[in-house]
């Protein structure tokens, strides 16, 4: 990549529940927030503890991004059902590392045994270092600088772990070492901007900011998180973070709580929302202030499952 050309591309990183797919999405960013790049990043994850598709997507640009970008240009799968899936969404001078060999090749697919190369240094664990370290390569970032993030992210570990990961990132990186890719962003860098923040914690600590001071919620995914960011600050700050016992309970606390004038929130999901409209209603004809968050699960009703939003 020529050091005139505007950078801003798309990486995604998939497999199966488990594989620890947004342990090298983290990575990713990290070393990439590290480069002083900007990053907006989207996780895409079954509700289930193993099996199942899931994948990390992350645009990285050297202007702020505000939307992902659904054209990959580096694609890391860590198994066969991840190729099959989202190949097509590969630029044409994209490239993926695949832990499985296709039947038929592809000149935009590199077979790395992210497996075996982890097992080398001791234990399959070890895989999403391997793969990670492998993709940051193919990006052109120095491989002093994994060394260091690897140094800071298990940072209170045995000191034997944070030298197996390191073992782990140098096999990754080596095996693409020889290959050449179209885009190394790494190439140009500068200092970071800012920190990588989840969007959940984001509103969180904006209604902190505003002096919330009460948070009812019933969980209700993907919602939860933000109750559970406000919770970590209960004993900092005059704030009440209380789960009722559902919805309807959740949005008449906050009236409640308005009512007696503080400023006070709730957090719920459609299926949620849905429940809160005759408390939404008596909010409105009381002239009562509230604020919903409503994320992105659509109802009506109990509303659609969380994968199938």
């Amino acid at each position: 990549m020529t050091t005139d050309m505007k950078i801003d591309m798309t990486i995604k990183i998939g497999g199966a529940a488990g594989q620890g797919i947004q342990t090298i999405g983290n990575l990713l960013a990290r070393a990439c927030r590290d480069a002083g790049f900007y990053i907006m990043a989207i996780n895409d994850f079954e509700s289930r503890v193993r099996g199942g598709h899931s994948f990390f997507q992350m645009r990285i640009s050297d202007t702020p991004v505000h939307a992902p970008h659904h054209k990959v240009d580096l694609l890391i799968a860590l198994n066969r059902e991840t190729w099959d899936l989202h190949k097509d969404q590969l630029q044409e001078d994209g490239m993926a590392l695949l832990e499985v060999p296709l039947d038929s090749p592809s000149k935009q697919a590199v077979s790395v045994e992210f497996s075996s190369l982890a097992k080398e240094v001791g234990s399959i664990l070890y895989s999403n270092t391997v793969a990670a370290a492998a993709g940051l390569s193919l990006l052109g970032a120095p491989f002093d600088n994994i060394d260091a993030l690897l140094s800071r992210q298990f940072a209170g570990k045995k000191a034997d772990i944070i030298e197996k990961n390191i073992k782990a990132a140098r096999l990754g990186y080596d095996a693409v070492k020889d290959i050449r890719f179209s885009r190394q962003p790494f190439s140009r860098t500068s200092d970071p901007k800012g920190q990588i923040m989840e969007g959940s914690r984001a509103i969180a600590l904006g209604a902190i900011a505003s002096d919330c001071r009460v948070a009812a919620f019933y969980p209700m995914s993907p919602a939860t998180g933000i109750m559970q960011h406000l919770t970590e600050w209960t004993n900092h700050l005059p704030l009440v973070v209380e789960q009722a016992e559902d919805e309807i309970a959740a949005v008449n606390m906050v009236i409640g709580a308005s009512f007696a004038g503080v400023r006070a929130m709730t957090a719920t999901s459609g299926g949620g929302f849905c429940l809160m409209t005759e408390g939404l209603g008596l909010s409105a004809i009381t002239e009562t202030p509230i604020v919903i968050v409503d994320a992105q699960r659509p109802g009506p009703a109990t509303g659609l499952p969380t994968r199938t939003a």
